[in-house]
């Protein structure tokens, strides 16, 4: 293993990069976390197309549609007369609110658990794959619930949809970062991040790690367009259809190629094992149990402040992902292919974006001029304070400014990387490297909880679509933003805590067996 002097100090040479299997599992990471993001926000886009002949409908057809569901979720379909043609679906406005936020009600009710699992028993690669295939075989189930069994139904799917992103997501979004996560974010995302800190170093962990999360951000990028198209050409079903196929295929690719670390990897190379084996950030391949600091947990400030962060954070961001096409759709009036396009703009310019903030808060990290926690406030108020100020600015535009808006939105939402890569969002991974898994189990079962809980306050909101209702929701997503900034500037850190490395049972025993020292520190 290669090395060389850095101000009087040795420092180790990372192998090359190119063809490794550091960077191959990264690659592996992006397309999975692409496809179990595709697969929880297509709904969206999907409600757009079956309901782009609702201005023509008249309620009268609605209430007495033969499919109509009673209770709170509403599902009115017609059928064609033309037998030949797809099924027309249409779901009002409750009915949307609570189908956006399903998926979240599983990712909420499994953080904890999923992340106690993890950091207990391993298994990322088997718990990456399972979530992928649950995702995949729901998603190829969607247009049969929706069509011949209704919305309470699909309600449910959604929910194992959900369980599914946890093992996927908790994991990717708190090793990468978004979704983020954004996504979905249950069994399959959540087992990324353990696994991913056994493949990525101190030297190299911005740019693995923003490869690996840029799948999140592709997926919001591409996912509304690819929708507009389907739609156009295929039908709503043609939307969930392609989602399942994109997990099919992350699902063989995590069977081949993905370990859980480099001592498990049958083709690592050597001087790439000694790299990564040599770095904080490799796990203990040792199964001795830990202690557990949970009273320190739960009584550190630093990562309380995280948590509240988070659920201010994702409240904005989820809710602009989730309701942007419908916002498009009601306000903007553009059409179904255009309403792809704009509405995945914002998410293309923050994927640009989320490519250069790594290796930039890299950069200034390893040159050691600022502290960890000073760097992370700073790109934590860019990325928080000016996309809320830009959400005032879009709440007192009309319609007229359509593009204008657009605008705004796309700029604001950009600029919420910075707070994703150099902000909040890896500071768990400072705090407490070792109890990563159960940190983020607790911050995503509380942070996690606007998913459900934004898309039925914004269906509230709107209840006929106007541009005065919308404003309402940009003022609404402004403060959001504005109150996730102060917490994390006033308590948030990136200083180690002194309980963050885990002390393990059977050392502790055995220091008071030997009067030799040993260290106690995994």
């Amino acid at each position: 293993m290669k090395s060389k002097e850095v101000d009087g100090e040795p420092r180790v040479i990372a192998p090359r990069l190119q063809l490794s299997c550091r960077l191959t599992i990264s690659l592996t990471c992006l397309f999975t976390s692409f496809a179990a993001i595709l697969m929880t926000i297509n709904l969206s886009m999907a409600i757009v197309c079956m309901n782009k002949r609702s201005k023509q409908l008249n309620r009268t057809d609605e209430i007495n549609s033969t499919n109509s569901s009673s209770g709170y979720f509403g599902l009115n379909s017609t059928c064609s007369d033309d037998l030949t043609t797809e099924k027309e679906m249409y779901l009002d406005k409750p009915a949307q609110g609570m189908l956006l936020g399903a998926l979240y009600y599983g990712v909420v009710a499994v953080q904890l658990l999923v992340g106690w699992l993890c950091d207990k028993f391993g298994k990322y690669k088997l718990q990456m794959a399972l979530g992928s295939s649950v995702l995949a075989i729901a998603s190829f189930a969607s247009p049969v619930i929706l069509e011949n069994a209704g919305v309470p139904y699909y309600f449910a799917l959604r929910i194992v949809k959900g369980v599914a992103m946890v093992t996927l997501q908790q994991r990717l979004e708190i090793l990468l970062s978004r979704q983020s996560n954004k996504f979905l974010q249950s069994f399959a995302l959540s087992s990324m991040l353990p696994m991913l800190t056994r493949w990525t170093t101190t030297q190299e962990q911005g740019l693995l790690m923003g490869i690996a999360s840029a799948g999140i951000g592709l997926a919001n990028s591409v996912t509304y367009p690819i929708s507009g198209l389907l739609c156009q050409h295929g039908g709503w079903k043609a939307i969930f259809y392609f989602g399942g196929g994109c997990g099919m295929v992350a699902s063989f690719l995590i069977v081949c190629l993905v370990y859980d670390g480099p001592a498990k990897h049958p083709r690592v190379d050597a001087e790439e094992k000694q790299y990564l084996l040599s770095f904080q950030f490799q796990s203990q391949t040792s199964k001795k149990r830990r202690v557990i600091p949970w009273a320190k947990m739960l009584r550190s400030v630093p990562v309380w402040s995280v948590v509240v962060t988070n659920f201010f954070f994702f409240a904005v961001v989820k809710g602009i992902v989730l309701n942007l096409p419908i916002f498009v759709r009601d306000v903007l009036d553009f059409t179904v292919t255009e309403n792809g396009i704009f509405s995945a703009m914002p998410l293309i310019a923050a994927l640009l974006l989320h490519l250069l903030i790594g290796p930039f808060f890299d950069y200034i990290r390893n040159h050691n001029k600022y502290t960890p926690t000073t760097v992370r406030k700073i790109f934590h108020v860019v990325g928080t304070l000016i996309p809320g100020a830009l959400m005032f600015v879009s709440s007192q535009l009309s319609s007229e400014y359509k593009y204008f808006i657009i605008s705004l939105i796309t700029i604001s939402y950009s600029l919420t990387e910075f707070a994703v890569m150099g902000g909040f969002g890896y500071a768990m991974i400072d705090l407490a490297p070792d109890f990563l898994g159960i940190l983020q189990g607790i911050n995503k079962t509380i942070s996690l909880a606007p998913g459900f809980i934004t898309p039925l306050i914004v269906s509230a909101l709107t209840p006929h679509g106007s541009s005065e209702e919308w404003k309402h929701v940009f003022i609404l997503f402004g403060a959001l933003y504005v109150l996730s900034c102060l917490v994390f500037v006033t308590c948030g850190s990136a200083q180690q805590q002194s309980w963050g490395k885990a002390i393990k049972n059977d050392t502790v025993s055995a220091l008071s067996d030997s009067s030799k020292p040993r260290n106690n520190f995994a």
